[in-house]
């Protein structure tokens, strides 16, 4: 199978080591865009023969794709690959039933989206969505230090709107047992502070799916203390309460389980280490191409409304 794989030339994710490791069981040919060249797709398009690949992937700008998501049609073997899905379901969020709205306009392509749940109600919509967890660079976060000076903290930003909760809980934390909440600047900066920390508070609240921080503090063999996406999204994770991490649901089983973490630093540390085993074994990102190909593999679904693309295609590519 060949595939082409394209993202943004700016992308926060290592989607490079992922299309690495993709590449022992695919052809991949993957292909970073620049803004510029986001900002006029029909034209960027035009680049590329997509009659050449069985697949052709993207996870692009998100406003950028739905704005120009004319261009998108003329892409025979589309996959769409969406790590932000999930704001298709925030009450009062900007992106609110946007993304079924797009994907409608694309004649309902495969998706692969990064929560089980948001899989779920994508799939009760009429689509065909696939659940594949984020996942985290291993060439930079690692299990450093062995003394951690850093008991309880969170990394990472509270402005969004779409954090909105999170930052609720996380600030009635810092007042309640001293959380501390750090910004660091990513990359080995971002690593090394994980590695101090011994408790990793999460919060994802509201958002229905594990935001890819809380496989990165397990990478880096913090305990992760998170709130709880629900069995479903558990069971498609891998999380075990008690074993590989520590969910929690509400500020009073927050209490309770952070008082019982702290009176037992063994059973802390055991469930610390089964963590970041368990997240170099099935969340790192050179582990998870067989998982993508899986997804990637079998029939696409017959595109709605598309049945005229190959004979618009030619006068797509000519500029007509």
């Amino acid at each position: 199978m060949r595939v082409l794989w394209l993202i943004q030339s700016y992308e926060v994710h290592a989607f490079d080591v992922l299309a690495d490791d993709l590449s022992r069981y695919a052809e991949v040919e993957l292909v970073r865009l620049t803004a510029k060249e986001q900002d006029n797709l029909a034209e960027t398009f035009k680049r590329f023969d997509f009659t050449r690949y069985d697949r052709v992937m993207t996870i692009l700008r998100t406003k950028k794709e739905m704005r120009q998501w004319r261009a998108f049609r003329v892409i025979p073997n589309l996959v769409i690959f969406e790590y932000d899905a999930c704001q298709n379901y925030i009450d009062g969020g900007k992106y609110q039933g946007k993304f079924s709205k797009h994907y409608r306009r694309l004649g309902s392509p495969r998706l692969i989206v990064s929560g089980a749940q948001v899989a779920a109600r994508l799939n009760s919509e009429g689509f065909e969505a696939h659940f594949l967890p984020k996942g985290y660079d291993p060439r930079i976060i690692q299990q450093g230090r062995t003394t951690r000076d850093i008991p309880l903290a969170f990394v990472g930003r509270l402005k969004a709107d779409m954090y909105k909760s999170r930052k609720a809980f996380i600030e009635a934390q810092v007042q309640r047992h001293g959380l501390q909440v750090l910004q660091t600047a990513p990359g080995s900066d971002y690593a090394d502070t994980l590695s101090r920390i011994r408790i990793f508070v999460s919060a994802d609240i509201g958002l229905g799916e594990y935001m890819a921080k809380n496989f990165e503090a397990m990478a880096a063999g913090c305990l992760l203390l998170t709130f709880s996406q629900g069995d479903v999204e558990n069971q498609a994770v891998g999380f075990v309460d008690m074993e590989n991490v520590v969910l929690f649901r509400s500020q009073e089983e927050f209490d309770e389980r952070l008082a019982l973490l702290l009176s037992d630093p063994d059973l802390l540390e055991r469930i610390a280490r089964a963590g970041a085993t368990f997240a170099r074994e099935n969340l790192a990102y050179d582990r998870m191409g067989q998982k993508l190909y899986q997804l990637l593999e079998p029939p696409l679904p017959e595109r709605e409304q598309l049945s005229g693309w190959r004979s618009y295609l030619p006068a797509f590519l000519a500029g007509v």
